[in-house]
């Protein structure tokens, strides 16, 4: 795997485990939204200065196109695979053995980036749901207490 596909793997190794540690019951989404609360400023922070939701947006077009180019390529191959059978003259062992290893590569980086941008929409979404879910429960508390204060001061 030359540099290109190695950085790719390792960004969908990393959004596999960061999606797994998102998902796992054992930690709640209640520590979740601590957890991001207390980064919030942080985050906002660095988007102002260097604009990691339009970097979020480039990297996802980046692996758009790296995607489309590894479909064509695919493509590409199966159909020199297929030209190979329906030919005329015959193609020897290793030709074909060829063929069957570019195919399985082009396949194989499909997948990656594929999953990788799936991954990558998937962990925005998730986050999002996260932050919505950590600020109604705050704004449910919120109406809680004030529905409770209300309550004492009639029974008072």
């Amino acid at each position: 795997m030359g540099l290109l596909w190695g950085s790719v793997y390792s960004l969908l190794c990393v959004e596999t485990v960061f999606l797994t540690l998102l998902l796992l019951p054992l930690i709640s989404t209640q520590v979740w939204c601590r957890v991001f609360a207390s980064l919030s400023f942080l985050y906002n922070w660095l988007d102002r200065l260097l604009s990691i939701t339009w970097y979020f947006w480039v990297l996802f077009g980046l692996l758009s196109v790296l995607f489309a180019s590894t479909l064509k390529e695919m493509w590409k191959y199966e159909k020199v695979r297929q030209d190979h059978k329906e030919g005329e003259y015959g193609v020897d062992g290793l030709t074909r053995e060829q063929d069957k290893t570019n195919l399985f590569r082009s396949q194989r980086n499909v997948y990656i980036v594929g999953l990788t941008l799936f991954l990558a929409l998937v962990i925005k979404r998730v986050l999002a749901l996260i932050l919505t879910l950590g600020n109604l429960r705050n704004e449910h508390a919120e109406l809680k207490k004030k529905v409770q204060a209300q309550d004492d001061k009639k029974d008072n």
